[in-house]
């Protein structure tokens, strides 16, 4: 092998190594094996309840881990309750006032230690490494909800029957077969109903054109009769004056007479053996 390819293999070997040494690292750092580097003191808390607390457990102080439990959940001597071993990081003072609760990250979520700093003051200082601590009975996760469940699982019955005796009074009176037949006929005389007026408004509407016709005829009818009475009153007032065809007839009388003897003549000869024999007659008889 030459120089050149061992010298290669030796870097790769180097990135390799590296890259082992960080992983590992990290997963001392953050997984629990980094928490074997750090310095802890122990207590006991006391609970009347601990389900769902495990070894292992993390024990958190607003919301940052803090610690973690010890041992699994041990029954006190006189039986009325439980301890769990909990150690704590060394560089963590707890007020002495401070109260262990026992939390849930979900509905059904791991169970936890939480410290809640809101002590009222009566006790000073700091917890000792190896003091015994009263924890606060579980205040969280299905336990506490199933705790108040009773009365609001009354009251759901109270409204789940109180609907059913509304839909059994609906069932026997609105929905029952004659009273459903009797809001299909209402129906029905209401849609023969909305039909006939419809009808009716076609009908009216067609009787309104017919009587606008009507009167538009009557209308021009009332027009023409204005315009012959007013051509007989021109007529009438030409006569009486003896202006045109008639007035000239009436005002005078002897174009009255040779009109009426051109008539007669007319009549008796024709127009080619047309002779004024009325005149001659009324000479002779003059």
């Amino acid at each position: 092998m030459s120089t050149e390819e061992r010298g290669t293999q030796l870097k790769v070997g180097l990135f390799l190594l590296a890259g082992l040494v960080v992983v590992g690292l990290m997963v001392v750092y953050f997984g629990r094996l980094g928490e074997g580097f750090a310095k802890y003191y122990n207590v006991r808390v006391e609970f009347t309840n601990a389900s769902g607390l495990l070894r292992g457990s993390e024990v958190l102080l607003a919301g940052a881990k803090v610690g973690r439990v010890l041992s699994a959940p041990t029954i006190l001597p006189d039986m009325k309750g439980i301890y769990v071993d909990v150690r704590i990081l060394d560089e963590v003072q707890i007020p002495a006032d401070s109260t262990f609760a026992i939390g849930s990250s979900g509905l059904l979520g791991d169970k936890f230690i939480e410290i809640k700093l809101d002590g009222n003051g009566t006790k000073e200082g700091y917890i000792q490494p190896g003091a015994v601590i009263q924890g606060a009975d579980d205040s969280g996760g299905i336990a506490s909800m199933t705790d108040g469940a009773g009365e609001l699982i009354a009251e759901l019955k109270t409204t789940v029957k109180n609907i059913n005796n509304v839909v059994l009074k609906l069932d026997q009176t609105v929905l029952a077969k004659d009273e459903l037949a009797s809001i299909s006929k209402t129906i029905k005389n209401l849609e023969t109903a909305t039909s006939q007026i419809a009808d009716a408004s076609g009908k009216a509407g067609k009787l309104v054109a017919e009587a606008d016709k009507t009167l538009m005829s009557g209308k021009q009818a009332a027009e023409e009769l204005n315009k012959t009475i007013a051509s007989i009153h021109n007529l009438v007032d030409q006569i009486r004056s003896g202006k045109g065809v008639l007035g000239t007839l009436v005002s005078n009388r002897q174009l009255a007479e040779n009109l009426e003897a051109l008539v007669v003549n007319l009549r008796r000869h024709g127009i080619l053996w047309y002779k004024d024999t009325v005149r001659q007659t009324a000479g002779d008889a003059q």
